[in-house]
């Protein structure tokens, strides 16, 4: 999957989560899952989640709230 992708599966995910105004993301890649971090630069700490997605499939696999 390329990082728009992961990126994309991220933001569905915290969608899901009611989540929707994380504008920043930084994406990490080791296989075989990726983590995904989204966040908010208004904030200088919390709001942000990091989701681990797999990447074979796109199924995200943990969703862990950053504090």
């Amino acid at each position: 999957m390329t990082d728009a992708q992961l990126i994309a599966v991220a933001r569905a995910a915290a969608s899901e989560l009611g989540r929707e105004s994380l504008p920043d993301a930084e994406v990490l890649t080791r296989e075989p899952a990726a983590e995904v971090l989204l966040s908010d630069p208004r904030y200088a700490r919390g709001g942000g989640l990091l989701v681990i997605i797999d990447t074979a499939t796109g199924t995200v696999l943990r969703v862990v709230p950053q504090l």
